[in-house]
């Protein structure tokens, strides 16, 4: 009698149960290795915006204003010559008014002579991790431009030092709080000279890639490169921050640090932190526990989301005086 060599049904399904177990277990494994090199993509990303604000203060002996006013551009683009953007950059008009503008008087408003930044995307802005749409509307204003991860630090509120000078009360967008205690303020250029803390202990940028309550609220409220509006009529030019109520201000690629990193992810943000429009929108990442953040030295740091929010504060701000200590 011949035999036929082969699988029963039983091996069969025992072979592919093993299979399916093993591919259990490796599948994790794989998911972890892709996030860490994402996670380690955006940490080079912020290395490379670190030595373009070291750049820049080498050849101008300040860092850029946070934001400006007029429709002027942010600090954003005034970094472009210095991450190989430079041709990009002299194509611009970026020193006078206009530069976005509200032409047509409603949406989609557009960049005047400058609409090349309309369908720009640079990658190097971006975080790999992030699930965040690359261009999306926000509350029927038409974002003509990418949305960008990483938000310049004006400050913390409340003042690490309990000055009340610092920072405006919740008077501006969204009921939210502007300050002039960090490295990358509005209408003012700052320098290394003006970190009395250290510029090992103080972020100048941070990551906003991930999600407030469950959408992205990160400060890119009217595109990525744009400034700021109108100042209130009480300011005049050369005055610094804070800000008073009244005019049309919203900032652009600047938050105060209001609370922790990726506090209120799926619900129940503040007032203050649940709008684009707020001088608070929160740090935040897609990343598990934590944000990068970029120091005033080059240097990048991780950040994690349980940080003690005074010793955030501190971080934040350029001569609060205190002595920080491990975070």
């Amino acid at each position: 009698m011949r035999l036929r060599k082969g699988f029963t049904l039983i091996e069969l399904l025992v072979v592919i149960a093993i299979i399916a177990v093993l591919i259990a277990l490796l599948l994790p494994a794989v998911q972890q290795a892709r996030e860490a090199a994402r996670r380690s993509q955006c940490k080079n990303n912020m290395k490379q915006l670190g030595l373009a604000l070291h750049n820049y203060h080498d050849t101008l002996k300040v860092f850029p204003m946070g934001v400006y006013r007029d429709d002027r551009p942010n600090w954003r683009v005034f970094l472009l010559p210095y991450l190989d953007q430079a041709p990009l950059y002299n194509t611009a008009t970026v020193n006078t008014g206009g530069f976005w503008a509200h032409s047509p008087a409603g949406p989609p408003w557009g960049f005047s002579g400058n609409a090349v930044f309309r369908g720009l995307y640079l990658p190097l802005y971006t975080c790999p991790s992030s699930t965040n749409a690359s261009f999306t509307n926000v509350s029927g204003n038409s974002r003509e431009s990418m949305t960008i991860h990483y938000a310049g630090i004006s400050g913390a509120t409340p003042d690490p030092a309990g000055r009340t000078t610092v920072c405006t009360g919740d008077v501006m967008a969204s009921s939210s709080s502007s300050c002039n205690n960090g490295l990358l303020v509005p209408f003012v250029s700052k320098s290394i000279r003006d970190i009395t803390d250290g510029s090992s202990n103080t972020i100048v940028v941070a990551e906003q890639s991930g999600l407030t309550n469950n959408a992205d609220n990160s400060a890119n409220a009217l595109g990525a490169w744009f400034s700021i509006g109108n100042p209130p009529a009480a300011w005049t030019a050369g005055a610094t921050l804070p800000l008073s109520a009244g005019g049309f201000v919203y900032p652009g690629g600047i938050t105060t640090v209001r609370y922790s990193p990726n506090a209120f992810k799926t619900s129940g943000a503040a007032g203050p932190a649940s709008s684009q429009y707020s001088f608070n929108t929160t740090l935040s990442s897609q990343h598990v526990g934590g944000v990068h953040a970029v120091l005033a030295d080059g240097s990048v740091r991780f950040i994690s989301d349980n940080v003690n929010f005074n010793t955030l504060g501190q971080l934040c701000v350029v001569d609060d005086g205190a002595v920080i200590g491990e975070y």
